[in-house]
């Protein structure tokens, strides 16, 4: 496998860039608000395919291991037009078997999954889609869902299952899944005696590398680090909204009251040499799509770059990363991410700098945190809320939010607005049916008070809709 020069492997600077993409408030394509993000309108058609010559390899310091440097995540595959949400069961393998096949054949070689991506699902496609292909060609990572409370039977029961829907002997890499606090993991991992057997699971070759993943507090990674154990990676979340503002990960938010600052988290694994594997380096899909105003900054500097290259380089030049996890629903979306790694280059100082002017700019914009996750749905009443959340957010982003009815594009804007808006979302599913009930407040990652924005747009829309 070919990989990265010594050059090329180099720690680089921290500091990196977005990815400039603009998308209009066009409405059907944005289903799930997994649209193609960051891609529209934003590149030349005529592209050219990705180069499968030149995609950038790191090499694993303990095994040797030549990982490529784009990794696919199994947890946004494609779905099918009946699935009622993006992490549902239901996805069309036909197209992530296209999306697993052209990533082989451009040099990827990771592919992360996890117990619970689809409903267990996840596992079940990718273990289809590699089994076409020879063993040693690819790298596979699961995870142990340690967050389910397993006791060791139930471990060892969950790891057999995996390794039979993924139709493998082994593992390559395999993570303790989303680790949070000491009292926890001493009560699963140390008290249950499920370190212990994955550690016999690596001793017989089942797993190959044993790691974690992070989104806890200090005292959690100071005590992982202080166990007589070796750790051969660790997946953390790291983008550059959250280190150069750093702010802790909305997910570690939820997990503990204090959660670990990432610059700290980062320069302690460094110094610690470990590999890194990166997670959510588009902030859940936010860093994908800027608004007008960011995205023209770095248009300047690279007019043809979506918003997602200036954050998937900006991670890739941080100190002792492996590889970086990129969930891809669309083709454009691998064809972009192998075009930013095929080879990978790090930012310039200029670019540094315009990196910077874009997202103070972007942390002040108005619109709406959210990342379509679907944690909210399925709302009682029928609401779809990253649906309404989605347009309000394009139109704020595109400035395309009707702005007084003396501006001379008022009606313009306001027309466009609505049409936009009844495409996006149906009728009886609209802002406008939100009755307040909370349910969907606690399950937000992001924390949005989900009621208080549905009365605000509800009644915003409505009061646009009076105006005839």
């Amino acid at each position: 496998m070919k990989h990265d020069t010594p050059a090329m492997r180099r720690v680089y600077s921290r500091r990196a860039v977005i990815r400039g993409a603009a998308v209009g408030a066009a409405a059907a394509a944005l289903a799930y608000g997994l649209d193609k993000a960051g891609l529209v309108g934003s590149q030349d058609p005529g592209l050219p395919e990705p180069d499968a010559a030149r995609l950038s390899y790191r090499i694993h310091p303990g095994s040797g291991d030549a990982v490529s440097l784009l990794g696919f995540g199994c947890m946004r595959f494609p779905m099918s037009p009946e699935a009622a949400g993006p992490h549902g069961p239901q996805i069309d393998e036909a197209a992530a078997f296209r999306l697993v096949d052209y990533a082989l054949a451009h040099g990827v070689n990771f592919f992360d999954t996890a117990y619970p991506y689809h409903q267990g699902v996840s596992e079940e496609v990718i273990g289809k889609a590699l089994k076409r292909r020879p063993r040693d060609s690819f790298f596979l990572a699961d995870k142990m869902p340690g967050y389910r409370n397993p006791t060791l039977d139930e471990a060892e029961k969950i790891f057999e299952t995996q390794l039979a829907r993924c139709q493998v002997d082994y593992f390559d890499y395999y993570l303790l899944h989303n680790l949070s606090n000491v009292e926890h993991y001493r009560k699963i991992y140390e008290s249950n005696g499920v370190v212990d057997y994955l550690l016999e699971m690596k001793r017989v070759g089942r797993i190959r590398n044993l790691g974690w993943s992070f989104h806890g507090d200090m005292p959690m990674l100071e005590y992982l680090l202080s166990r007589d154990l070796h750790w051969d990676f660790a997946m953390v979340q790291f983008n550059y909204h959250d280190l150069l503002n750093n702010v802790p990960s909305l997910i570690s938010q939820m997990r503990v009251a204090e959660p670990a600052p990432p610059q700290w988290l980062l320069e302690t694994l460094v110094r610690t040499g470990i590999p890194l594997i990166i997670m959510e380096p588009l902030l859940g899909g936010r860093l994908a799509r800027l608004n007008k105003k960011a995205l023209t900054i770095l248009q300047e500097e690279k007019p043809q770059a979506s918003a997602a290259s200036w954050a998937f380089r900006y991670v890739a030049a941080l100190p002792n990363v492996l590889t970086v996890l990129s969930g891809m629903t669309y083709m454009e979306h691998l064809q972009d991410n192998l075009r930013t790694y095929s080879p990978f280059t790090p930012l310039s100082e200029r670019e540094t700098v315009a990196l910077g002017r874009a997202l103070n700019i972007f942390i002040t914009q108005e619109n709406i945190p959210c990342t379509a996750c679907y944690y909210c749905m399925p709302c009682p009443y029928g609401v779809e809320i990253p649906a309404v959340f989605t347009h309000y957010n394009h139109c704020v982003d595109d400035e395309y939010i009707p702005k007084g009815a003396r501006n001379a594009d008022y009606e313009k804007a306001r027309r466009a607005f609505l049409v936009g808006h009844d495409r996006s979302v149906p009728e009886l599913r609209q802002a406008i049916r939100c009755t307040g009930c909370g349910i969907c407040v606690p399950l937000c990652p992001q924390r949005i008070n989900i009621p208080e924005q549905m009365s605000r747009l509800g009644k915003f829309v409505e009061g646009l809709r009076s105006e005839v």
